[in-house]
């Protein structure tokens, strides 16, 4: 599964407007990133993308739904999970996308911060939050990406 992600950047030069949407993924699908590894590793790095781009995502769409429920203050610890758990997943992926040699190292601690989110989502989850419930298999999925790349 692929998530477009655009984002619209306005350049102004004299009278002349520019735009460019720019695609988080267009490293991926142009071919751009070439690692140097077997097309194992290439699908390793691929689906460990996909799994923090979709954990991002979700991270992000659980922090706006807990901040519509009525007690926000129950949920504070995972908005804060689920900020940290976006902010390092999209590091994590963008890291990758670049062919960073110290991808690694950042894996294992989205790793981590991915599955601290994710019990704490289950959490909320079973108390009837299908926004956390979501958060929780996203998360998962993708501590066990970024474990894989980790190793």
């Amino acid at each position: 599964m692929w998530f477009s992600l655009g984002v619209r950047v306005k350049i102004t030069q004299t009278n002349t407007n520019w735009y460019y949407t720019i695609n988080f993924l267009s490293i991926i699908h142009n071919n751009f990133y070439k690692p140097n590894k077997t097309k194992i590793m290439d699908q390793k790095f691929r689906n460990c993308i996909e799994a923090c781009l979709a954990c991002g995502i979700a991270c992000n769409k659980c922090v706006t739904e807990c901040l519509n429920e009525d007690d926000i203050k129950m949920l504070a610890r995972c908005i804060q999970l689920d900020r940290q758990c976006s902010v390092i997943c999209f590091a994590a992926a963008n890291l990758m996308s670049i062919g960073g040699e110290h991808a690694s190292h950042l894996c294992a601690e989205c790793a981590e911060i991915c599955r601290a989110c994710a019990e704490e989502c289950e959490k909320h989850g079973a108390m009837g939050m299908d926004h956390c419930k979501e958060c929780a298999e996203a998360c998962r999925k993708c501590a066990e990406a970024c474990e894989a790349m980790a190793s």
